[in-house]
């Protein structure tokens, strides 16, 4: 007598051939995704850098509100990717930050720790940013991102150029604050009406 046959092991099988396959295939959408968006944002940020008032040593630039938007929109590690690479574009000699900077002299400029400050800058905004939906939360979270790009620029001006703590936030604190202060409530005005935008589309 033959014995009915079960295709409850083939069925299984394949049931789990499918979802590996789908969840490769989300893996890599993701991938993708997420380095188009650190693209963007460091296209974005060389953007920023070309629209300037020309202070010395420190230039006023369009860049932290592109910085504080990437670690909003890209989340964390995304949005400090963003940074390191535009970063690594100038490195390598590709003409993007805000004043003539190679690889040899990248330390040794002023504007390192602000550059430096990019990457610290969009990861904590990225990490603070979804723990609370209110405007004064985003307002708060930009603001720290601001202050970190700040603090850092400082204590690099202080040590490889001022070599004085109050000439360094002389000249690379206070003249930014007014401007950083803007940024910040912009970036807050389009992280929320992106958010708006993004949950129409969900509806």
């Amino acid at each position: 007598m033959i014995e009915p046959r079960s295709d409850s092991g083939t069925i299984e099988s394949i049931d789990t051939t499918t979802t590996a396959k789908i969840a490769i295939s989300t893996g890599a959408r993701s991938l993708v995704l997420a380095l188009l968006g650190a693209t963007l944002f460091a296209l974005l940020t060389f953007v920023g850098a070309n629209i300037r008032v020309p202070l010395y040593p420190v230039p006023i630039t369009m860049q932290t509100l592109f910085v504080l938007l990437a670690g909003a929109m890209l989340g964390a590690r995304t949005g400090a990717l963003s940074q390191a690479v535009y970063i690594g574009m100038g490195v390598v000699g590709i003409p993007v930050f805000a004043g003539a900077i190679g690889a040899a002299a990248f330390f040794a400029a002023p504007t390192a720790g602000y550059l430096v400050g990019f990457v610290l800058a969009a990861f904590i905004v990225g990490r603070l940013i979804d723990r609370k939906s209110t405007l004064l939360w985003h307002i708060t979270v930009f603001s720290i991102g601001s202050l970190i790009i700040l603090l850092l620029g400082v204590v690099h001006l202080a040590i490889v150029y001022t070599h004085s703590l109050s000439s360094a936030i002389a000249v690379g604190f206070l003249p930014f604050l007014l401007g950083d202060a803007v940024k910040v409530l912009a970036a807050a005005s389009i992280y929320r009406s992106y958010l708006r935008l993004r949950q129409s589309r969900r509806l």
